[in-house]
């Protein structure tokens, strides 16, 4: 973590609404008010932190956005109708804000789909169970009410294939033992343990949390909540299941992974109803996700359906269709419904012109699609208001004759969710432009305050940028890390070379409610909001006015020469 200067503390103590405690550092006398700056004329670099961050903390818009995009607008699955509504809403907004070039940038879907009503029901054993189940998106219904017998397709070799013909039809199907959830306190939830620092660890989730671990004290919390959770034992009878739980290290989905296409090849020879998933989340929540299959069709309107259903009813179906005694059917109802295309599909663009070098871009965005179980609040309408925040406060200032040095692009882009398509064909739209593209921000973890940026392993930008960003520390903004954060928008302009860099949050319940029938308006926190909408409008504006582009190399920035290492005039260097 880059350290932080005292002065920078001291001069924001005077400045945010309501004062800022500082622990352990005693009051200042005031600073004097900033000197007025001429019309056009940029206030010195840490005034204008200052205005900014008062700016936005002075009747932010950011809630009013949040709960139009949630309540009013709902979820916005990609190639729906509630995206596209949100798309042309989102540019008015960035039109009443003052953006220039305000515009919905176009490209396709092969085939819309619409969510419609799902049931199951546990026939046998009768005990009058109602599963509550969702469909994979653009996966197809069922011909009405249907009645399968559930099946565990337990086969890792293909003489285990061999075992099931014959066995399959109209079945649901279930593939893998189900796996330990932690508990609902764990840290892997949490991400960052309470009062645990930024650090520069390799292989970051861009929540903070390292893949496969949390970061309490004790370093891996999966080992200490093995301990303490029986879930196994519950779900084993004399080691009929416990066989078939998944190597350490090993993803369920992938055990029967030798004989993988003669298992699918079966499924649809026999005829199956379909298969089921378990969800990922504990307290019966329920995941989704999806996509469609190539660039040129959608999926079929019949087959199989994919469903998802709650940790906890998945596991008491595999125990039960684990009993050779025991006889286990459901009745399942699915609707879906597709929508053929191609269809349009927008990413929503704005920006503030740079005064002197216009042809030069910051960019700063947010995913706007999200899934539709829930509203789609903290994934990623969050982000979304937090960026439509920044053009309030930035169109302002710009109304006002304070413009950056270079332009500032205000982006929200959609098909994140289905692997970052949006963001991917905004690259290929402004390929031209990729060399002058000096970072991309993006901010995409839920309603967790910003601690700082992901750098990717980018040394030469931190020593660039970490100065810049002192006047942040008043605002929490812990500095900026190295390590490398994946699974958002950031990535498409990074595999074009340039720097695009992820907000490392504070989790506060993204994993929980993230894809689930949670994530909703209720989770979002304003003062968290304020912060992330401080910090990315702050580092927008630094980064618009450094003198050069940030530094693409990675790794270490390149030495100084040491005196006398210079080749001489006139000397040739060696080849």
């Amino acid at each position: 973590m880059q350290p932080r200067s005292i002065r920078p503390l001291l001069l924001a103590a005077s400045f945010l609404a309501g004062g800022l405690a500082l622990t352990g550092v005693r009051a200042a006398e005031p600073e004097p008010a900033p000197a007025p700056h001429a019309p056009g004329q940029l206030p010195a670099a840490v005034d204008l932190d200052k205005k900014i961050m008062t700016a936005v903390s002075t009747k932010p818009h950011l809630m009013t956005n949040l709960q139009y995009l949630s309540d009013v607008i709902g979820p916005r699955l990609t190639g729906s109708k509630n995206l596209d509504r949100a798309s042309k809403w989102t540019a008015e907004k960035m039109k009443e804000y003052g953006l220039e070039n305000v515009h919905l940038e176009s490209w396709e879907i092969p085939v819309a789909w619409e969510r419609g009503p799902a049931t199951m029901r546990l026939l046998e054993p009768n005990n009058g169970r109602n599963i509550m189940v969702a469909s994979s998106a653009w996966a197809p219904g069922t011909k009405g009410k249907v009645t399968c017998p559930v099946v565990v397709l337990n086969a890792r070799t293909k003489d285990d294939v061999e075992k099931y013909k014959g066995k399959l039809k109209n079945a649901l199907v279930l593939r893998s033992p189900p796996t330990t959830i932690a508990p609902i306190t764990s840290l892997d939830y949490i991400g960052l343990a309470p009062g645990a620092k930024l650090d520069d660890g390799p292989g970051q989730g861009r929540d903070g949390a390292p893949k496969g671990k949390g970061l309490g004290k004790k370093g891996d919390t999966k080992k200490d909540d093995a301990k303490k959770d029986d879930t196994k034992k519950d779900d084993t009878k004399k080691g009929d299941t416990k066989k078939d739980e998944p190597k350490k290290g090993e993803r369920p989905m992938f055990q029967g992974f030798g004989a993988f296409a003669e298992i699918n090849e079966l499924m649809q020879k026999e005829g199956i109803a379909g298969t089921v998933s378990q969800s990922s989340k504990p307290h019966g929540l329920i995941t989704t996700g999806g996509r469609w299959r190539g660039k040129d069709r959608g999926e079929a309107n019949d087959g199989p359906v994919s469903v998802t259903i709650s940790h906890e009813d998945y596991a008491m179906l595999w125990r039960l269709a684990s009993d050779p005694k025991q006889e286990v059917k459901v009745e399942l109802e699915v609707t879906n419904t597709f929508i053929p295309g191609p269809i349009p599909v927008y990413n929503t663009v704005g920006e503030i012109k740079g005064s002197e070098k216009p042809d030069e871009f910051v960019t700063i965005g947010a995913h706007l699609d999200s899934w539709d179980l829930g509203q789609g609040t903290t994934d990623n309408g969050t982000g979304s208001s937090v960026i439509l925040e920044c053009a309030r406060v930035l169109g302002a200032l710009a109304k006002e004759g304070i413009r950056p040095k270079r332009t500032i692009r205000f982006c929200l882009y959609t098909g994140e969710e289905q692997g970052l398509i949006g963001s991917g064909e905004y690259v290929k739209k402004h390929k031209d432009e990729m060399a002058k593209t000096s970072v991309s921000l993006v901010h995409d973890t839920g309603t967790g305050k910003v601690k700082g940026f992901a750098l990717m392993g980018r040394e030469a930008v931190k020593k660039v940028l970490a100065p810049e960003l002192e006047s942040l520390a008043a605002v929490e903004f812990e500095g900026l890390s190295l390590r490398f954060s994946g699974g958002s928008d950031h990535q498409s302009f990074e595999r074009e070379g340039v720097p695009g860099f992820a907000c490392v949050q504070d989790t506060d319940e993204y994993r929980l409610t993230h894809h689930t029938q949670s994530d909703t308006f209720d989770k979002a926190k304003e003062p968290n909001l304020i912060q992330g909408a401080q910090v990315m409008a702050v580092t927008a504006m630094r980064v618009a006015n450094l003198p050069e582009l940030l530094p693409r190399a990675k790794g270490a920035a390149p030495a100084p020469k040491a005196k006398g290492d210079e080749p001489k005039k006139d000397e040739k260097k060696e080849k």
